[in-house]
């Protein structure tokens, strides 16, 4: 069982993850088709109706997580959401495509792919799925209520903060020199 408060926060923190997705490819909307054709994992004729069909789904996951009684339904289809990103971004990984942009802001912070994504979607597909397990009886307070929603706009604002700060560094003057002559991009 979880606690309320806990169960309140992760809803509304990963309800603030998508609905920032959703924000950011509608406001990307034309480039948004163009990254999850960049994935290469759909025929040209299903990435249109695909990239139209993820930003509603994540719509529908946000707007679920918010809402006590179809939170779980808001949890399976967010852990359904991150381990189909987790796929995908371990497919093009294995193939060797780490330079495609990665979508996770719809092209607004540019950057590859990285296994690190993989990790951090399928531990937020884990978070998501704990809201299938049922919450105690504990009744929640309006401190509770403000603790779920300060903890989860923290979390909301670290997210793009760690993401950035996760990323590899760019590559050094030698580096590039040895990639642009031929070389090793090994010492």
């Amino acid at each position: 069982m979880l606690d309320p408060l806990l169960q309140q926060t992760l809803a509304l923190a990963l309800a603030a993850l998508f609905g920032a997705a959703v924000i950011h490819k509608l406001v990307a909307m034309r480039e948004w088709p163009g990254i999850v054709h960049s994935y290469a994992l759909l025929p040209n004729v299903l990435v249109l109706p695909v990239a139209a069909a993820l930003i509603g789904a994540e719509a529908l996951a946000a707007v679920a997580l918010m809402l006590p009684k179809l939170r779980p339904l808001g949890g399976a289809l967010a852990g359904a959401l991150l381990a189909l990103y987790a796929a995908a971004l371990s497919i093009n990984l294995w193939r060797g495509r780490t330079s495609i942009d990665c979508g996770c802001f719809a092209g607004r912070l540019r950057h590859g792919i990285a296994p690190w994504m993989v990790a951090r979607n399928l531990v937020l597909g884990a978070l998501a799925l704990t809201l299938l397990l049922p919450a105690s009886a504990r009744p929640t307070t309006l401190t509770d209520d403000a603790v779920a929603v300060v903890c989860a706009l923290t979390l909301a604002f670290l997210y793009p903060v760690l993401t950035v700060a996760a990323r590899p560094p760019p590559p050094t003057f030698d580096q590039n020199y040895r990639i642009t002559s031929g070389g090793s991009t090994t010492r």
